[in-house]
């Protein structure tokens, strides 16, 4: 893996992304998928970033008058569903699907957290039992993304290029933000300080897909030929659904 200092292999997609994707609505930005990704794909996949279970509640958990005075809810249903998940053994995962079904909330490729949450009597009882990834499993998901990539990407290089938010402290002639290598190579990307979570953009020299996991949300949007988009929405590692150009990805979409 070797970092490219000039990022004209980035322009295409700086250049292509429909910056009128994008609008204010009273609630916040709403983001579209064509503002990520170049509108010029067969098909696009949204892969929901995992969620697990936290137990900490549940191993340590506070007494009838510690409850009633810090005025701490009851976080039903979900606190039931992540207490007989551990006792079934059904291991920490959570699938977004699941949780759908649980809350009665629609699942659709512009399911958002704030719609579970929502669903909850308090806003925190979703970050008291559902957390983030382990490093393992970021890298597992990670893994079996570039499995799906490396079947219609042969052995060409790939571009890798790192979200600029995290290197806002840096001058131009900081840390490199673009590196290139091949899919075999992605476990040799810098992965601490401002490279930490991974990069945002990933595509190969002939532009047959688009990879981006942008920064400030909870999914990773992938544009690329049918056969790459059908296997990703099969793949038994990868959470994903199919959307489109047009999809509203942004936190907040108005639920159906």
């Amino acid at each position: 893996m070797k970092p490219e200092r000039d990022e004209i292999a980035f322009e295409w997609i700086r250049s292509r992304c429909d910056e009128s994707a994008v609008s204010d609505t009273p609630e916040g930005r709403a983001i579209f998928v064509a503002h990520l990704v170049p509108p010029m794909f067969e098909a696009y996949a949204r892969v929901l970033h995992r969620m697990d279970a936290r137990h900490e509640e549940i191993d340590q958990p506070l007494s009838p008058s510690e409850r009633r005075i810090l005025q701490i809810p009851s976080c039903e249903p979900l606190r039931s569903f992540v207490e007989q998940r551990r006792a079934d053994g059904g291991g920490t995962r959570i699938k977004w699907r699941e949780l759908a079904e649980l809350l009665n909330v629609p699942y659709v490729p512009e399911i958002t957290a704030e719609w579970l949450r929502k669903r909850l009597e308090d806003g925190w009882c979703f970050a008291r039992f559902l957390g983030g990834t382990t490093e393992a499993d970021r890298k597992g998901e990670q893994h079996a993304l570039t499995s799906h990539l490396r079947s219609c990407t042969e052995a060409q290089e790939c571009f890798f290029r790192f979200s600029d938010i995290p290197f806002y402290q840096f001058s131009n002639a900081g840390p490199p933000r673009l590196f290139k290598g091949t899919l075999n190579e992605v476990d040799g990307l810098p992965d601490t300080g401002p490279y930490r979570g991974g990069p945002e953009y990933w595509w190969p020299s002939d532009k047959r897909w688009c990879v981006c996991s942008d920064y400030d949300l909870h999914e990773t949007i992938i544009g690329g030929p049918r056969q790459l988009i059908s296997s990703l929405l099969t793949s038994d590692v990868l959470e994903c659904l199919e959307v489109s150009p047009q999809s509203r990805i942004d936190p907040f979409v108005p639920m159906p």
